[in-house]
Protein backbone atom coordinates (compact mmCIF):
# COMPACT_ATOMS: atom_id res chain seq x y z
CA UNK A 1 0.00 0.00 0.00
CA UNK A 2 2.92 2.35 0.70
CA UNK A 3 4.13 1.93 -2.88
CA UNK A 4 0.65 2.77 -4.20
CA UNK A 5 0.46 5.90 -2.07
CA UNK A 6 3.95 6.97 -3.17
CA UNK A 7 2.98 6.55 -6.83
CA UNK A 8 -0.14 8.67 -6.31
CA UNK A 9 1.85 11.42 -4.59
CA UNK A 10 4.45 11.51 -7.38
CA UNK A 11 1.78 11.68 -10.07
CA UNK A 12 -0.10 14.36 -8.15
CA UNK A 13 3.02 16.48 -7.82
CA UNK A 14 3.75 16.16 -11.54
CA UNK A 15 0.25 17.20 -12.59
CA UNK A 16 0.16 20.08 -10.12
CA UNK A 17 3.36 21.41 -11.62
CA UNK A 18 1.72 21.67 -15.03
CA UNK A 19 -1.17 23.83 -13.81
CA UNK A 20 -1.68 27.38 -14.97
CA UNK A 21 -2.33 29.91 -12.24
CA UNK A 22 -5.49 31.02 -14.05
CA UNK A 23 -8.58 28.86 -13.59
CA UNK A 24 -10.47 27.48 -16.57
CA UNK A 25 -14.02 26.28 -17.14
CA UNK A 26 -13.01 23.12 -18.98
CA UNK A 27 -15.23 20.11 -18.20
CA UNK A 28 -12.40 17.66 -19.02
CA UNK A 29 -10.37 16.18 -16.16
CA UNK A 30 -8.33 13.18 -15.11
CA UNK A 31 -7.93 11.76 -11.64
CA UNK A 32 -5.67 9.40 -9.73
CA UNK A 33 -7.08 7.54 -6.75
CA UNK A 34 -5.96 5.01 -4.18
CA UNK A 35 -8.53 3.01 -2.22
CA UNK A 36 -9.23 0.15 0.16
CA UNK A 37 -12.38 -1.97 0.48
CA UNK A 38 -13.49 -4.82 2.68
CA UNK A 39 -16.56 -6.78 3.74
CA UNK A 40 -17.72 -6.31 7.32
CA UNK A 41 -18.09 -10.05 7.99
CA UNK A 42 -14.95 -11.10 6.13
CA UNK A 43 -12.17 -8.54 6.69
CA UNK A 44 -9.30 -11.05 6.59
CA UNK A 45 -10.21 -12.62 3.24
CA UNK A 46 -11.69 -9.64 1.44
CA UNK A 47 -9.43 -6.67 2.25
CA UNK A 48 -8.42 -5.14 -1.08
CA UNK A 49 -6.07 -2.25 -1.86
CA UNK A 50 -5.51 -0.64 -5.24
CA UNK A 51 -4.77 2.29 -7.49
CA UNK A 52 -6.99 3.75 -10.22
CA UNK A 53 -7.07 6.30 -13.03
CA UNK A 54 -10.24 8.09 -14.21
CA UNK A 55 -11.10 10.15 -17.28
CA UNK A 56 -13.85 12.68 -16.51
CA UNK A 57 -16.16 15.01 -18.44
CA UNK A 58 -18.20 17.18 -16.08
CA UNK A 59 -20.31 20.08 -17.38
CA UNK A 60 -21.35 21.04 -13.85
CA UNK A 61 -18.04 21.06 -11.90
CA UNK A 62 -18.15 20.50 -8.17
CA UNK A 63 -19.25 23.95 -6.85
CA UNK A 64 -21.72 25.08 -9.56
CA UNK A 65 -25.48 24.71 -9.77
CA UNK A 66 -27.91 23.75 -12.55
CA UNK A 67 -29.28 26.42 -14.91
CA UNK A 68 -32.59 26.29 -16.77
CA UNK A 69 -32.74 24.74 -20.27
CA UNK A 70 -29.11 23.62 -20.40
CA UNK A 71 -27.87 20.09 -21.05
CA UNK A 72 -25.47 18.73 -18.44
CA UNK A 73 -23.35 15.64 -19.05
CA UNK A 74 -21.27 14.07 -16.33
CA UNK A 75 -19.22 11.11 -17.58
CA UNK A 76 -16.57 9.14 -15.75
CA UNK A 77 -14.60 6.07 -16.83
CA UNK A 78 -12.24 4.39 -14.34
CA UNK A 79 -9.60 1.69 -14.62
CA UNK A 80 -8.62 0.21 -11.27
CA UNK A 81 -5.82 -2.22 -10.38
CA UNK A 82 -5.82 -4.10 -7.07
CA UNK A 83 -2.70 -5.00 -5.15
CA UNK A 84 -4.67 -7.59 -3.16
CA UNK A 85 -7.77 -9.19 -4.60
CA UNK A 86 -10.34 -11.62 -3.16
CA UNK A 87 -8.32 -14.41 -1.50
CA UNK A 88 -10.90 -17.18 -1.82
CA UNK A 89 -11.93 -16.56 -5.44
CA UNK A 90 -9.48 -18.22 -7.83
CA UNK A 91 -10.98 -16.48 -10.88
CA UNK A 92 -10.74 -13.03 -9.35
CA UNK A 93 -8.90 -10.60 -11.64
CA UNK A 94 -6.81 -7.77 -10.24
CA UNK A 95 -8.09 -5.17 -12.70
CA UNK A 96 -11.58 -3.72 -12.96
CA UNK A 97 -13.43 -1.04 -14.92
CA UNK A 98 -16.22 1.34 -14.05
CA UNK A 99 -18.36 3.63 -16.27
CA UNK A 100 -20.84 6.27 -15.08
CA UNK A 101 -22.96 8.53 -17.29
CA UNK A 102 -25.29 11.17 -15.86
CA UNK A 103 -27.49 13.41 -18.02
CA UNK A 104 -29.62 16.21 -16.59
CA UNK A 105 -31.69 18.97 -18.19
CA UNK A 106 -33.57 21.46 -15.97
CA UNK A 107 -36.89 22.34 -17.60
CA UNK A 108 -38.60 24.38 -14.89
CA UNK A 109 -37.75 26.86 -12.16
CA UNK A 110 -39.76 26.51 -8.97
CA UNK A 111 -41.44 29.74 -7.78
CA UNK A 112 -39.43 31.65 -10.44
CA UNK A 113 -36.26 31.04 -8.43
CA UNK A 114 -33.23 30.23 -10.58
CA UNK A 115 -31.65 28.30 -7.70
CA UNK A 116 -34.56 25.84 -7.50
CA UNK A 117 -34.97 23.62 -10.57
CA UNK A 118 -36.88 20.55 -11.70
CA UNK A 119 -35.03 18.39 -14.22
CA UNK A 120 -35.21 15.35 -16.40
CA UNK A 121 -32.54 12.87 -15.27
CA UNK A 122 -31.00 9.93 -17.09
CA UNK A 123 -28.25 7.85 -15.51
CA UNK A 124 -26.23 4.74 -16.30
CA UNK A 125 -23.73 2.86 -14.14
CA UNK A 126 -21.74 -0.12 -15.37
CA UNK A 127 -19.17 -2.08 -13.35
CA UNK A 128 -16.99 -4.91 -14.61
CA UNK A 129 -15.21 -7.08 -12.03
CA UNK A 130 -16.18 -4.50 -9.42
CA UNK A 131 -17.15 -4.61 -5.74
CA UNK A 132 -15.17 -7.83 -5.35
CA UNK A 133 -17.94 -10.41 -5.84
CA UNK A 134 -19.58 -8.83 -8.88
CA UNK A 135 -18.45 -10.09 -12.28
CA UNK A 136 -20.65 -7.56 -14.06
CA UNK A 137 -23.28 -5.10 -12.91
CA UNK A 138 -25.28 -2.34 -14.60
CA UNK A 139 -28.03 0.06 -13.60
CA UNK A 140 -30.02 2.36 -15.93
CA UNK A 141 -32.29 5.07 -14.50
CA UNK A 142 -34.81 7.55 -15.94
CA UNK A 143 -36.65 10.00 -13.72
CA UNK A 144 -37.03 13.50 -12.31
CA UNK A 145 -34.59 15.51 -10.23
CA UNK A 146 -35.17 18.40 -7.83
CA UNK A 147 -32.18 20.65 -7.07
CA UNK A 148 -32.17 23.53 -4.60
CA UNK A 149 -29.36 25.92 -3.63
CA UNK A 150 -29.46 27.99 -0.46
CA UNK A 151 -27.07 30.73 0.64
CA UNK A 152 -25.05 33.53 -0.94
CA UNK A 153 -21.46 33.16 0.35
CA UNK A 154 -21.56 29.64 1.76
CA UNK A 155 -23.77 27.29 -0.27
CA UNK A 156 -25.97 24.37 0.69
CA UNK A 157 -27.10 22.27 -2.28
CA UNK A 158 -29.91 19.75 -1.88
CA UNK A 159 -30.73 17.23 -4.62
CA UNK A 160 -33.49 14.63 -4.84
CA UNK A 161 -33.97 12.11 -7.66
CA UNK A 162 -36.81 9.63 -8.12
CA UNK A 163 -36.99 7.31 -11.11
CA UNK A 164 -37.64 3.94 -12.68
CA UNK A 165 -34.63 1.69 -13.14
CA UNK A 166 -33.38 -1.48 -14.79
CA UNK A 167 -30.75 -3.52 -12.95
CA UNK A 168 -28.63 -6.48 -14.02
CA UNK A 169 -25.91 -8.23 -12.04
CA UNK A 170 -23.81 -11.30 -12.71
CA UNK A 171 -21.97 -13.03 -9.88
CA UNK A 172 -19.04 -15.42 -10.26
CA UNK A 173 -18.12 -16.30 -6.69
CA UNK A 174 -16.52 -19.60 -5.69
CA UNK A 175 -18.18 -20.00 -2.28
CA UNK A 176 -21.88 -20.43 -3.22
CA UNK A 177 -20.98 -22.56 -6.27
CA UNK A 178 -18.58 -24.91 -4.49
CA UNK A 179 -20.12 -25.11 -1.02
CA UNK A 180 -23.83 -24.43 -1.60
CA UNK A 181 -24.26 -25.96 -5.05
CA UNK A 182 -25.71 -22.76 -6.52
CA UNK A 183 -25.06 -22.33 -10.25
CA UNK A 184 -24.04 -19.08 -11.93
CA UNK A 185 -27.53 -18.78 -13.47
CA UNK A 186 -29.02 -18.91 -9.97
CA UNK A 187 -26.54 -16.32 -8.75
CA UNK A 188 -27.38 -13.86 -11.55
CA UNK A 189 -30.44 -11.64 -11.55
CA UNK A 190 -32.02 -8.85 -13.58
CA UNK A 191 -35.23 -6.87 -13.39
CA UNK A 192 -36.88 -3.51 -12.79
CA UNK A 193 -37.55 -1.31 -9.80
CA UNK A 194 -37.51 2.14 -8.25
CA UNK A 195 -34.47 4.34 -7.69
CA UNK A 196 -34.15 7.13 -5.12
CA UNK A 197 -31.20 9.40 -4.33
CA UNK A 198 -30.68 12.21 -1.83
CA UNK A 199 -27.60 14.43 -2.15
CA UNK A 200 -26.32 17.10 0.22
CA UNK A 201 -23.42 19.50 -0.39
CA UNK A 202 -22.18 22.32 1.81
CA UNK A 203 -19.51 24.56 0.23
CA UNK A 204 -17.56 27.16 2.18
CA UNK A 205 -17.38 30.20 -0.08
CA UNK A 206 -14.00 31.60 1.00
CA UNK A 207 -11.99 28.36 1.02
CA UNK A 208 -13.99 26.33 -1.52
CA UNK A 209 -13.94 23.30 0.80
CA UNK A 210 -17.02 21.15 0.28
CA UNK A 211 -18.63 18.59 2.59
CA UNK A 212 -20.93 16.02 1.04
CA UNK A 213 -23.21 13.17 2.04
CA UNK A 214 -25.27 11.14 -0.46
CA UNK A 215 -27.73 8.30 -0.08
CA UNK A 216 -29.18 6.18 -2.89
CA UNK A 217 -31.44 3.13 -2.96
CA UNK A 218 -32.61 0.71 -5.63
CA UNK A 219 -35.61 -1.55 -4.99
CA UNK A 220 -36.02 -4.35 -7.52
CA UNK A 221 -39.75 -4.93 -7.40
CA UNK A 222 -40.84 -6.50 -10.69
CA UNK A 223 -39.66 -8.39 -13.75
CA UNK A 224 -37.37 -10.73 -11.78
CA UNK A 225 -37.68 -14.39 -12.76
CA UNK A 226 -38.20 -17.26 -10.32
CA UNK A 227 -39.08 -15.01 -7.42
CA UNK A 228 -35.68 -13.30 -7.38
CA UNK A 229 -35.12 -9.78 -6.06
CA UNK A 230 -32.32 -7.29 -5.54
CA UNK A 231 -32.04 -4.19 -3.35
CA UNK A 232 -29.12 -1.97 -2.51
CA UNK A 233 -28.49 0.94 -0.17
CA UNK A 234 -25.43 3.11 -0.78
CA UNK A 235 -24.11 5.88 1.48
CA UNK A 236 -21.25 8.17 0.42
CA UNK A 237 -19.47 10.76 2.56
CA UNK A 238 -16.87 13.07 1.07
CA UNK A 239 -14.69 16.12 1.56
CA UNK A 240 -13.41 18.15 -1.42
CA UNK A 241 -10.41 20.43 -0.88
CA UNK A 242 -9.21 22.78 -3.66
CA UNK A 243 -5.42 22.81 -4.12
CA UNK A 244 -4.36 26.33 -5.18
CA UNK A 245 -7.48 26.69 -7.40
CA UNK A 246 -10.66 24.90 -8.46
CA UNK A 247 -8.86 23.07 -11.27
CA UNK A 248 -6.98 20.93 -8.75
CA UNK A 249 -9.07 19.09 -6.18
CA UNK A 250 -8.34 16.56 -3.46
CA UNK A 251 -11.20 14.20 -2.54
CA UNK A 252 -11.51 12.14 0.64
CA UNK A 253 -14.26 9.54 0.25
CA UNK A 254 -15.89 6.87 2.41
CA UNK A 255 -18.60 4.55 1.10
CA UNK A 256 -20.99 2.04 2.63
CA UNK A 257 -22.87 -0.43 0.38
CA UNK A 258 -25.53 -2.83 1.68
CA UNK A 259 -26.93 -5.31 -0.87
CA UNK A 260 -29.81 -7.71 -0.30
CA UNK A 261 -31.37 -10.50 -2.34
CA UNK A 262 -34.08 -13.10 -1.79
CA UNK A 263 -31.54 -15.60 -0.43
CA UNK A 264 -28.19 -15.50 1.34
CA UNK A 265 -25.76 -16.40 -1.44
CA UNK A 266 -22.38 -15.84 0.19
CA UNK A 267 -22.82 -16.91 3.80
CA UNK A 268 -22.68 -13.48 5.43
CA UNK A 269 -24.19 -10.01 5.24
CA UNK A 270 -23.35 -8.36 1.91
CA UNK A 271 -22.03 -5.12 3.43
CA UNK A 272 -19.04 -3.47 1.79
CA UNK A 273 -16.93 -0.60 3.12
CA UNK A 274 -14.64 1.59 1.00
CA UNK A 275 -12.26 4.46 1.69
CA UNK A 276 -10.42 6.41 -1.00
CA UNK A 277 -8.23 9.45 -1.63
CA UNK A 278 -8.40 11.03 -5.08
CA UNK A 279 -6.62 13.88 -6.86
CA UNK A 280 -8.57 15.52 -9.74
CA UNK A 281 -7.06 17.89 -12.31
CA UNK A 282 -9.23 19.88 -14.76
CA UNK A 283 -7.52 21.02 -17.97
Amino acid sequence: MNNLLLSAVIATSFLSGQVNAAESDSPFAISILTAMETYEDSPDSSLSKGLGVSVIWDDLRYDNTYQLDKNYFRVRGTYYYEQDSEKYDEDRYRNSMDMKLHYQRPFMNINNNANHTLSFVGRYEGHYNSQQLEEFEQLAIAGLGLNNRYGEVDYYDLGLTLGLAYSEEEKDDDWPREHLGISEDELNRKGYGYYFSWTNRYTFGHSGVQLGIDYSRYDGLWGYKDGKSYTFNRLNMSVVVPLADNNNLLHFITQYIDRESEQDLIGFDDVLYRVAVEYVHYF
